[in-house]
């Protein structure tokens, strides 16, 4: 199916490996996980595999990618711009060159409870919600010809009926998948092979793990073998460092006596001791290289929200009575009755295309002026905020002085850029990368309120953690669409279900 021999990937941009030395076997019907933190090469990985043509303006790579496969499809990261443009007939039926198979368009279409009417719409599909977006093209490329998948965080945006519809659909099909994902539990129930891409001892170097092994016992394994490692390497370096003191008393009080001996006798068996000490000393020297190595993993993100004022917490930062949600003429919701403080914390959920980024871009335009009100805004679609020619640099540089640009230099050092990553083209970053700017764009801005949408889809298990962290300690108010359970639970304070007739208070054991 798929014969990768010693593949190492080169960014031609600052010369840095992204990937080094992978060799994997992909045989028909496995499920190849691909996960690592933000900009750690996932994507460019997975598009290489399927096309080199996709990402030869910005890598080299040497060693060799053997293919025997018929057919793929592809779920990008991000769909097209060109794309976004087409109506739901166009994008479904426009293109002649594709052969769908109805039967099982239709028949997705009614598990996955979207409308089939909609297919022949006129509706733009730059104004699906990112939920229905997804689906479109989940709908499409399942409905091809295809004997390996290739997905690029397949589960972003996904409500959960149809999360778990994937996860059920990737397990069961006999057919191959690889996919990129930070979904720990797609990951889990989905991937029987795992490719961990890591940038080390300061993103200079390039590890690559490949095991064949599910998600689950793969961290436990590796979890286990750190937490040893690490226990063995700790106690070598302790017995070495007593044996060297030991060692180094001897040598001291010998040196001391033959400097002070005058007997020739004594000098010379002093001597030779000397001679066995120093040899030992080598004996030492020479194991002290063969200890077992302490491990290393990629740095933890480090972000926080330490300057801003926030509001009152009684504050009325805004209210909503009888609102309507509309795209077009299409209602989308209605009888929306809602309120936030100026402290609290509130988790938007429901179904894909109910409104939720919808509404979320009318409290924006409801806040962006307001007095007292410093707004940060996180979009579904990030192309919304980010000028993808400019670098992460001149992005969050408002006065060009030379105190403001390193301030932001030592930001984006504790989100893991490098040096050379903050002069890269925004379009050339990674989602999570991506998501960072925007974080960090609100951070220097000392936004008082914040409008999230989706805030945890494109960031690893491990910086999952730290973005909750983050958020729980920030003193201003949230609200967010989110359908990260364990975000949800740790950070909002109350959630909200938006459907077609208003919206309601949902309990955290609900979820």
């Amino acid at each position: 199916m798929l014969q990768i021999r010693h593949l190492t990937i080169t960014h031609l941009k600052d010369f840095k490996n992204m990937v080094n030395d992978l060799s994997l076997t992909v045989n028909a019907g496995d499920k190849v996980g691909i996960i690592g933190e933000e900009g750690n090469g996932k994507s460019t990985l997975l598009k290489l595999l399927m096309n080199d043509a996709l990402v030869s303006d910005y890598i080299s790579y040497s060693g060799g990618i053997q293919k025997s496969y018929s057919h793929y499809a592809y779920l990008p990261q991000t769909l097209p711009e060109n794309e976004r443009k087409l109506s739901l007939n166009d994008y479904f039926f426009g293109d002649l060159d594709i052969d769908l198979d109805y039967s099982k368009l239709y028949r997705f279409a009614q598990e996955l409870h979207f409308d089939s009417e909609r297919f022949t719409s006129q509706q733009t599909i730059a104004t699906l919600s990112g939920g229905e977006l997804l689906k479109i093209q989940l709908l499409k490329i399942l409905s091809t010809d295809w004997d390996l998948l290739f997905l690029d965080e397949p589960s972003n945006d996904l409500d959960l009926d149809t999360l778990i519809w994937l996860e059920n659909f990737l397990q069961n099909t006999p057919r191959t998948v690889i996919f990129v994902s930070h979904d720990e539990s797609l990951l889990s129930h989905v991937a029987t092979k795992i490719i961990h891409l890591e940038l080390i001892k300061k993103k200079q170097e390039a590890r690559t793990t490949v095991r064949n092994l599910d998600y689950e016992n793969y961290s436990q394994q590796r979890q286990t073998s750190f937490e040893k490692q690490t226990k063995d390497a700790k106690k070598e370096r302790e017995e070495y460092q007593k044996a060297m003191a030991k060692h180094q008393r001897v040598k001291q009080s010998v040196e001391h006596v033959l400097r002070h001996t005058y007997d020739s006798t004594a000098g010379r068996l002093l001597a030779k001791k000397m001679k066995n000490i120093l040899s030992q000393e080598r004996r030492f020297n020479r194991e002290a290289t063969k200890m077992t190595e302490l491990p290393t993993q990629a740095d933890a993100i480090n972000l926080q929200f330490s300057t801003i004022t926030p509001l009152p917490s009684t504050k009325r930062v805004v209210t909503l009575k009888q609102m309507y949600l509309k795209v077009g003429e299409r209602t989308l919701a209605k009888n929306i009755n809602f309120e936030l403080l100026g402290q609290e914390k509130i988790g938007i959920i429901g179904e894909n295309g109910v409104g939720k980024s919808t509404f979320l871009k009318e409290l924006r335009n409801l806040l962006q002026n307001k007095r007292g009100i410093t707004l940060g805004y996180m979009p579904q679609n990030y192309q919304d905020m980010l000028n993808e020619t400019d670098s992460p640099i001149d992005f969050l540089t408002s006065t060009g002085e030379a105190i403001e640009r390193e301030k932001i230099l030592t930001h984006l050092a504790s989100l893991q850029f490098t040096r050379n990553e903050v002069h890269h083209p925004i379009s050339q970053l990674s989602g999570g990368q991506k998501a960072k700017l925007l974080l960090l764009k609100m951070v220097l801005d000392q936004a008082n309120v914040l409008l999230l949408d989706e805030p945890t889809r494109n960031f690893s298990p491990t910086s999952q953690p730290q973005i909750r962290k983050l958020f729980t300690d920030y003193s201003g108010a949230i609200i967010t669409v989110s359908h990260d359970r364990t975000f949800l639970k740790e950070v909002c304070q109350k959630i909200y279900r938006l459907n077609e007739t208003g919206i309601e208070l949902v309990r955290k054991e609900q979820l």
